[in-house]
């Protein structure tokens, strides 16, 4: 490889390096959390087929939206969407006793809120975990890991290589 062809690699990683943004990662990926985790809730409450669906579902919404508006290729992006899917689990989780309870006692979500008290919601929410769960998280989390960051085309992954080898 000449260097002029090496110019043009470090041309290349540098307009893909600049074009990443973590702050809106960060934000959109919390907002798909939020989201995610509201309809893993509310799915795995109304059918409990589907939850390994569910769980794999928070892992792709996250993911998605992360590459979508982060554009990211750091390593960062993909750390991030591993919290956020964990998180979003976890969250799901306590949406899905929420709706649970309301349903069971044919009140709003809201009511419950304000009825219980989250630590109650809480140990609730793990009394349902098993280690079942463990395997659809991992799902979750590798779907999120693989989407988070921008999928790259052989020669935007060797400027990509090239820059770091440069240091």
């Amino acid at each position: 490889m000449n260097d002029e062809e090496k110019q043009k690699y470090y041309k290349l990683a540098h307009k893909l390096i600049s074009q990443q943004n973590f702050a809106a990662a960060l934000i959109v990926g919390a907002v798909a959390t939020l989201l995610a985790a509201a309809a893993y809730g509310i799915t795995v409450a109304t059918w409990a087929f589907s939850y390994g669906f569910a769980a794999a579902g928070i892992g792709i919404v996250i993911g998605l939206s992360m590459q979508f508006l982060g554009r990211g290729i750091s390593t960062k992006f993909a750390v991030v969407a591993t919290v956020y899917t964990i998180t979003g689990c976890v969250l799901g989780n306590l949406f899905r006793v929420i709706v649970e309870l309301a349903v069971a006692n044919a009140t709003s979500p809201i009511d419950v809120l304000r009825n219980d008290s989250i630590l109650v919601l809480a140990e609730r929410s793990v009394s349902y975990f098993s280690l079942v769960d463990l395997v659809y998280w991992f799902v979750a989390v590798f779907c999120a890991v693989f989407l988070a960051k921008r999928p790259l085309s052989r020669s935007e992954r060797l400027a990509i290589g090239l820059v770091e080898l440069r240091g």
